[in-house]
């Protein structure tokens, strides 16, 4: 089936009729700006559209020959579906004839027809020799076995037939995907007084409606579709393959630039680096070596970054390999997403290549496996790369959001791919919405396990390993992966959790006949403190025990409910309980009481009173009210 939206590009040199032929075609003039009309020369991209014969509408991007605009030329080339390669049959290919046919081998454009201009200019002798140069020209590239076609703009010969061809090969395009997140290369960027920010670009995935939620990368700004045309129309609802212009909520034309790419939100990451698989020009000047700084051509975008070599220490003119772009500045990429390489100076192109994986670590070069392991994501099916990304990551959990925007696919359709995994048993489900990967995560559980026996070993007066501790041990898990770990390991018996910590089922503190020795001596003196508590350290003074063996008795006397700290000091229990009391008598006696009513009754000081009074807030035996306090228990 056709594809129901397209966009027909031009290339060619400059000044061979690349804008005539457009104008002449479809009546509109694509020199928008006033000094392209004034020197007959298009500097930046113009666009226009054109109707078929079967009423199917097409795009198209006209692009600047000049050399000095390449840069501009490949912000539109990135668009299209078929391309005019446009050569005055007056001067026949030239210079930028072949890097523009170059760039478009690089990404991957399959359909072209050629198209001499200016045929009015020269003889049928010249003609013949223009055609058999342009097909020798052509012989190893998309347009080898495309139409070529005689054409001039002042005469109208072969508009017809041009109207005919561009028909014909529009029916070879397919559809694109117009079910994933909307994805929207964004190419020029300017005001409509009354109306605020637009911007305008080829949608290359998905679906646009107006209202619909944007957000906008590299920058995250967050927007809205407040408006949107086709082909100057107002229109509710936008198509991959159609040109658009979008009227932005909330933004300024200084929040945006070309390059940028306005996306579903969460739909895409954000990342300096790409693994790419890069092809040299047979026509390089010279090779591509690691390290070098090149400029990366990328949707409408420009980056300046370094290619590392993974494989090798330099491609030579007409050999392939693996690579790590390093950007300069931040972009959003999708595995397959074609790109081309530029020197950085001076500027000429010297390479293309795809992207296999948008968001990658940073490698080490010539790391064992690592290059069939990118071929393997460049080839792989979506479920294959979900097993593959969910094994690399490892106890970093995996999102129904991250695998969408990793794999460019619809939330639902991530979904299905996470639970296809935990079926397949290649992966634990945490929630609905993420996994972890099962080998990643039994090993987890044994690490536990392993860390509660060492502290129970290590540690035998501690009843239990608080959470905070084991999380700590761990190197600080996230709370969700945590938690369903040992919510596992206690369904299976193999752990004990509760709020005092977690502990080996059978783990209980068994004291020596010194040790409980000890633990009198340090309930003796926390009694005799009374109410006016002691810190740890001088708890352990008072008692007159060895710091080691006190501080490990301690912690078990807290967890028994037996020393209750409150802030830097503990109190004894009984303690504790006799000031409950003694308090809850003042308040029956005169209501609510001040803290200077409480430090009296207990004859303490402020110092003491005050983190007691709010201990007491924070346990819900007392409730306060403005300077005053009152009981709230039972």
């Amino acid at each position: 089936m056709p594809a129901p939206h397209f966009i027909i590009g031009t290339a060619g040199h400059v000044d061979h009729g690349k804008t005539a032929l457009i104008r002449r075609l479809t009546g509109i003039n694509t020199d928008r700006l006033k000094e392209e009309q004034e020197r007959e020369l298009s500097i930046d991209l113009g666009f226009a559209y054109f109707d078929l014969p079967d009423g199917r509408r097409a795009g198209i991007v006209d692009v600047p020959g000049h050399e000095r605009f390449v840069k501009n030329m490949l912000a539109g080339a990135t668009g299209m579906d078929v391309v005019l390669l446009v050569v005055a049959a007056d001067e026949g290919v030239m210079p930028q004839t072949r890097e523009h046919l170059d760039i478009i081998r690089l990404l991957g454009i399959e359909r072209g027809i050629i198209v001499l201009t200016k045929t009015d200019l020269v003889d049928q002798d010249w003609l013949q020799l223009v055609e058999e140069d342009v097909r020798a020209v052509v012989a190893d590239t998309v347009f080898a076995r495309a139409p070529l076609l005689r054409t001039s703009a002042e005469t109208g010969e072969g508009y017809a037939e041009l109207q005919e061809v561009l028909a014909q090969v529009a029916a070879e395009v397919p559809a694109r995907n117009a079910t994933g997140p909307c994805r929207l290369p964004i190419d020029r960027v300017f005001t409509i007084r009354g109306h605020g920010t637009v911007v305008t670009g080829t949608l290359w995935r998905g679906s646009l409606r107006v209202d619909d939620p944007l957000e906008v990368l590299p920058t995250g700004l967050q927007t809205r579709c407040r408006g949107l045309q086709v082909h100057n129309e107002n229109v509710s609802a936008a198509t991959a393959g159609q040109r658009v212009a979008v009227n932005l909520a909330r933004l300024s034309t200084d929040d945006l630039r070309r390059g940028d790419v306005a996306v579903t939100p969460g739909s895409m990451q954000v990342t300096s680096m790409l693994d790419a698989s890069i092809t040299i020009l047979g026509s390089a000047p010279r090779p591509l070596r690691n390290r070098n700084r090149v400029r990366v051509h990328l949707g409408a975008a420009e980056l300046i970054g370094r290619v590392i070599l993974l494989e090798s220490d330099a491609l030579d003119p007409g050999e392939a390999g693996l690579a790590q772009l390093r950007l300069e500045a931040p972009t959003a990429a999708a595995r397959g997403d074609r790109f081309v390489l530029r020197q950085y100076s001076p500027m000429i192109t010297i390479a293309g290549g795809e992207v296999i994986d948008p968001a990658p670590h940073k490698h080490r070069r010539y790391a064992p496996g690592l290059g069939e392991r990118l071929r393997r994501i460049q080839r792989g099916t979506p479920d294959q790369l979900a097993a593959d990304l969910l094994v690399e990551r490892g106890l970093e959990m995996l999102t129904v959001r991250q695998l969408a925007a990793h794999l460019q696919v619809n939330p639902s359709r991530a979904r299905e791919l996470l639970r296809d995994l935990v079926s397949k048993e290649a992966a634990i489900a945490l929630s609905e919405q993420s996994v972890v990967a099962r080998p990643a995560y039994e090993a987890l559980c044994r690490r536990i396990r392993h860390i509660i026996e060492t502290h129970h070993r290590e540690v035998p007066l501690d009843p239990a390993m608080t959470k905070h501790a084991l999380q700590t041990s761990l190197g600080r898990p996230p709370d969700l992966l945590l938690d369903h770990a040992l919510e596992h390991l206690a369904r299976s018996g193999e752990l004990a959790v509760s709020a005092e910590g977690v502990r080996l089922p059978g783990h209980e503190v068994r004291l020596t006949p010194q040790q409980e020795k000890c633990v009198k001596a340090i309930s003796t003196a926390a009694r005799r403190a009374g109410v006016r508590p002691l810190t740890q350290d001088q708890l352990i003074a008072q008692a007159a025990i060895p710091a080691e063996d006190a501080r490990a008795l301690i912690r078990s006397l807290v967890a028994a409910g037996e020393l209750i700290p409150v802030q830097r000091h503990l109190y004894h229990r009984e303690v504790l309980e006799d000031i409950k009391a003694r308090t809850r008598r003042l308040a029956e006696a005169q209501g609510p009481f001040t803290l200077a009513a409480l430090r009296d009754l207990l004859g303490s000081t402020r110092r003491f009173v005050v983190p007691l009074a709010e201990y007491f807030d924070a346990v819900g035996f007392t409730r306060r009210i403005g300077d005053l306090r009152e009981i709230a228990e039972g």
